[in-house]
């Protein structure tokens, strides 16, 4: 089920994990947790993006989220 970047950074931001918006003319905003790793969200339509749940889950593996609780807090 996809989700709105707007409440996807919502629940970031509880799990501890930074999400910062586009620097300069570009699209993708970039979620960093704590440890370092980071991945880059595509978001053509800024907070209105529906993101698929390909990235949800990518973007659960690379952060160490349980994408049930993620999806839960959604």
């Amino acid at each position: 089920m996809p989700a709105r970047l707007r409440d996807l950074v919502r629940v970031l931001v509880e799990f501890g994990i930074r999400v910062d918006p586009p620097r300069g003319g570009g699209s993708h905003w970039k979620a960093i947790a704590a440890n370092g790793s980071a991945f880059v969200l595509p978001a053509n339509n800024g907070l209105r993006t529906e993101l698929a749940d390909v990235y949800i889950r990518e973007l659960c593996r690379t952060m160490g989220i349980d994408y049930a609780e993620l999806k839960k807090r959604l």
